[in-house]
């Protein structure tokens, strides 16, 4: 699993490798509505459609009746802006495939998970709107709301599904100071979740229905260079057992201006489950 990740990550950074420095009239351009980090949302909306793909190798994970999950998920993600000045996106997120081996709770044993479905992230569409922009506020903002449902369910090793049933509904508000002239972007986003008709998902006990809150803060160095260095913080909980604190480390490459690589590494610290990390690369084109 540990080598698929960096054939991945490789694979992904010699096609960055191909792109050109940015000019001041590009990173203008990145600063208003692109270079997004991993986890905190732009406020501003996409300006083309974009689609993102990406790939998370991750630790440590409990859910209902497993702990110890360590596996990837590969999802995509597409994005359309649409209306007077683009105020509006909807977004639609597909996880397409997971796989992973973790410690069985009722069964007492290593088990393997894998699915053409998510974990946590279900299939879910999202309805975005810009609240107010630089233009003529200090801060651009957008809030969103979505609904979602799991994809497929998981299989495992001992004749078990798991995640075979859910819905969630998706809403949450972004921030962000991006201008033309600034060439550090700071960035906050809060995405709640309600999940509910769930089985075998529930971090903190056996309930069908729980909340989770994720809140994240980022700042992106925009100014001249092949490279843009991000760092964000991340706080996740479900108001239960679950309370994950992480910092995520990142690279933003911009390729022209048609696409972008990115990577990061999310490692910190679960009250619910000790040590968490997770290893994302994410490819996103607009076309």
């Amino acid at each position: 699993m540990k080598r698929v990740s960096s054939c991945i990550f490789c694979i992904l950074l010699c096609f960055a490798a191909t792109g050109f420095a940015d000019n001041s009239g590009r990173r203008a351009q990145q600063n208003l509505y692109e270079l997004e980090p991993l986890y905190t949302r732009n406020a501003r909306n996409a300006q083309r459609f974009t689609v993102n793909l990406t790939y998370d190798d991750f630790r440590n994970v409990r859910i209902e009746e497993a702990e110890e999950f360590d596996g990837y998920t590969t999802k995509i993600e597409g994005i359309l802006p649409f209306g007077t000045d683009k105020r509006w996106e909807v977004r639609l997120e597909i996880p397409f495939y997971t796989d992973g081996d973790a410690w069985g709770i009722k069964a007492q044993q290593k088990i393997d998970i894998d699915g053409n479905g998510g974990v946590f992230d279900f299939a879910n569409l999202v309805l975005q709107r810009e609240l107010s922009t630089t233009e003529k506020c200090v801060v651009n903002t957008s809030t969103y709301l979505g609904y979602g449902r799991r994809t497929e369910a998981l299989e495992t090793s001992i004749n078990d599904k798991y995640n075979h049933r859910g819905q969630m509904i998706r809403f949450g508000v972004n921030m962000d100071n991006a201008r033309v002239n600034r060439d550090i972007r700071l960035q906050a986003s809060l995405d709640g979740r309600y999940y509910f008709d769930t089985d075998d998902l529930n971090p903190s006990n056996n309930g069908t229905e729980f909340y989770f809150m994720n809140l994240s803060g980022g700042a992106v160095y925009n100014a001249e260079g092949f490279i843009k260095p991000a760092f964000e913080v991340l706080y996740s909980t479900d108001f239960g057992d679950r309370q994950i604190y992480q910092a995520v480390p990142q690279l933003i490459i911009p390729v022209k201006d048609i696409a972008e690589i990115k990577g990061g590494y999310a490692f910190g610290h679960s009250d619910g489950e000790g040590s968490t990390q997770t290893a994302t690369v994410r490819a996103t084109f607009r076309f």
